[in-house]
């Protein structure tokens, strides 16, 4: 069980906690036209209400849910559905290794909470903030800001497009809007020079794969900016303690 300690925060750990649900709802516009989008499509493949809420709360990952129902519709065995899910979702393994040393000491299973609670934008604004693990006690509260926002919006908007779905015009063009905000979000991170070079990175390795199936395309991308960042991070910083001396 929580103890006392973990629910019963400082004012300063909840101040954290409001500033990672702050920094997540500037964001939230990408979130909320992914979530309409990917409600409108499980209400449309076939899914009833119920299954498509069921999923929307289980599986939280609109990627994944979009790749796999053509396949549900289509009615491919089990085993290929998870495994396609398994694999576009590949991108998660690397976001939980990364979130990984700033709470080790946590016990499994709450662990195993904050890696479902982990998404796109919770772990590069948490990696923004805390790029090298440190003894921060406001590490939590913040993450936790960040990934209860993100949580929150994605079903709010996802559960209201699959019970508006049959009021919601293709012509509307939601998943485009997503894209425009989603480049909207990540701009601004581009702030240094790792930042860009994973992006140019990222960027390459995606054009060249993306013949790839099962999208593993971004999986590579995602590798690819990350070997890149902390590559070019590490240089930099080494730089940086050289000329100091």
């Amino acid at each position: 069980m929580w103890r006392s300690r973990d629910v019963k925060w400082s004012e300063e750990e909840q101040q954290a906690a409001l500033e990672g649900a702050l920094a997540l709802s500037k964001l939230s516009f990408a979130l909320v036209a992914w979530g309409l989008v990917t409600g409108v499509a499980m209400s449309k493949s076939g899914l009833t209400t119920v299954e498509a809420v069921g999923m929307s709360l289980l599986a939280f990952a609109g990627s994944a849910q979009l790749a796999v129902l053509p396949l549900i519709a289509g009615g491919v065995p089990v085993w290929v559905i998870f495994l396609t899910a398994a694999i576009v979702n590949l991108r998660f393994v690397i976001f939980s290794a990364g979130i990984q040393p700033h709470f080790k000491e946590k016990v499994f299973w709450k662990r195993a909470m904050l890696g479902y609670l982990n998404g796109d934008l919770p772990f590069v604004l948490f990696m923004s903030k805390y790029p090298q693990v440190s003894g921060d006690p406001l590490r939590l509260p913040y993450f936790l800001g960040l990934a209860v926002a993100n949580w929150s919006v994605w079903q709010a908007s996802s559960i209201t497009g699959i019970l508006l779905a049959n009021f919601i015009p293709d012509a509307w063009g939601l998943g485009f809007a997503g894209t425009l905000a989603l480049i909207a979000v990540v701009m601004p991170m581009l702030d240094k020079g790792p930042m860009r070079l994973a992006a140019l990175a990222a960027a390459i390795v995606a054009v060249l794969t993306v013949w790839l199936p099962f999208r593993l395309n971004l999986v590579l991308a995602v590798i690819a900016a990350l070997v890149v960042g902390m590559t070019s991070d590490r240089i930099e910083a080494q730089r940086q303690r050289e000329s100091s001396l």
